[in-house]
């Protein structure tokens, strides 16, 4: 459990951080059995508009802070003021150059990403004759970006909307970078509610109990992941589990390389895309 006064100072230090930041002061009261400052916590965040991601308030181990009167009627504020702005999920998409039926690459953001911000990084696949597609989440993590949380149901009613919105395609690859790498590969396990062939992993993301989704069909998986990013752990598990099932998974690990796309991922996408 980190120190409070250590929090705090980190929520000084790096006001980005504070979109998420709030969550672990909670838990710091908790274990102090501070719910007066719990719901100090609450309301700071909200007033400071930092508590977007609401989602996040359902994680174990917070069920006093939810009974709480004080952190509650926060609550309850912050749900309302989501509620009001009808967050919609939605895809952006650019068509491949030419004519025909051309094959789709679906990316999926990360937690504070959008569509918009994913687009670019993926549009380099135009050349190589794909349609590029982004989905974006209809839960906000922050107050521009998005996140793929529980409920399940929640995500996949998302995916079933941005494959609707779709134009025509051949084969399909599924992508995305952290918690949208994670949902992707379900989602092309699951084989719905899109058809793919090939999962492109970036920062992926693995929640605890990795439970992952039974399959149905055998797929090609590629993982890149950063030598520098903690979420790295489970990544020889998740590897085994996929090829336990029979899929192909290739894996590389970048040197120097945090929670992020490597500076070069324009470079390494032709060879990620003939790998699935």
């Amino acid at each position: 459990m980190e120190d409070l006064a250590a929090l705090e100072e980190e929520w000084q230090a790096f006001p980005d951080r504070r979109d998420y930041l709030w969550l672990a002061m909670l838990r710091s009261h908790l274990a102090e059995n501070d719910l007066a400052g719990a719901a100090a916590t609450l309301r700071r965040a909200l007033d400071e508009g930092r508590l977007w991601r609401v989602s996040m308030l359902n994680t174990p181990g917070l069920e006093p802070v939810l009974a709480d009167p004080a952190c509650a009627a926060v609550i309850a504020e912050a749900r309302r003021r989501v509620a009001a702005r009808h967050f919609q999920p939605k895809v952006l998409v650019e068509p491949a150059a030419g004519p025909g039926i051309r094959p789709l690459l679906l990316a999926l953001h990360g937690a504070r990403g959008t569509a918009a911000d994913t687009l670019p990084t993926w549009r380099p696949a135009r050349e190589l004759g794909y349609t590029v597609a982004a989905g974006q989440a209809s839960q906000p993590a922050s107050a521009e970006g998005f996140c793929w949380d529980p409920p399940r149901e929640r995500a996949w009613q998302d995916l079933r909307a941005i494959a609707a919105g779709l134009p025509p395609h051949g084969r399909v690859v599924l992508a995305g970078f952290s918690q949208g790498s994670w949902l992707a590969l379900n989602a092309a396990l699951a084989g719905q509610p899109v058809v793919a062939g090939g999962v492109i992993m970036v920062g992926t993301f693995i929640p605890p109990g990795m439970a992952l989704e039974p399959s149905a069909r055998r797929l090609r998986v590629a993982i890149l992941h950063g030598a520098d990013d903690p979420n790295g752990a489970e990544l020889p598990a998740l590897e085994r589990a996929l090829t336990e099932r029979g899929h192909r998974v290739s894996v590389e690990v970048v040197p120097g390389l945090g929670h992020a796309y490597p500076p070069d991922f324009a470079a390494r996408l032709p060879d990620l895309l003939k790998s699935v």
